[in-house]
């Protein structure tokens, strides 16, 4: 292969992350659009859903935030009775943040923004490229 193309392969590469990058950041700010809630809570809300809880160390680590600053955004969302603090059977030192049904409810809420279809499309669509991710990583 010729260092022209894999030059050329690189920009392709380069331009397609971006925009994609650029359309889930426009996905975001769709589905924040008109809450009161910002859209690193929204996200926790859907980290909570997705894990079925998190521990404060796992949600710092997927913000890239201290365990303090979740702390806050934690006790913001527990006032709002979206999110509980549950302590595990086994360790009950290890405190995990579960989302409320009122939580649960608001996470449905979110995703009515859009049409099923639309919904059905985006899912199909990024189940592909991560399949298709994985074949490469």
């Amino acid at each position: 292969m010729s260092k022209n193309s894999e030059m050329f392969n690189v920009e392709i590469i380069m331009k397609e992350m971006l925009e994609i990058q650029q359309k889930s950041m426009m996905f975001v700010n769709l589905l924040s659009e008109g809450e009161s809630l910002s859209q690193n809570q929204l996200i926790l809300l859907l980290q909570l859903k997705i894990n079925g809880g998190m521990k404060a160390t796992e949600i710092a680590d997927f913000f890239t935030v201290t365990p303090g600053a979740i702390t806050s955004m934690c006790d913001k969302l527990e006032k709002l009775n979206l999110v509980q603090r549950v302590r595990e059977d086994e360790d009950r030192r290890v405190v995990k943040m579960i989302l409320t049904t009122t939580g649960e409810i608001k996470v449905q809420n979110i995703f009515l923004k859009l049409p099923q279809e639309k919904l059905t499309d985006i899912a199909k669509v990024l189940i592909d490229v991560n399949r298709l991710m994985k074949k490469i990583f």
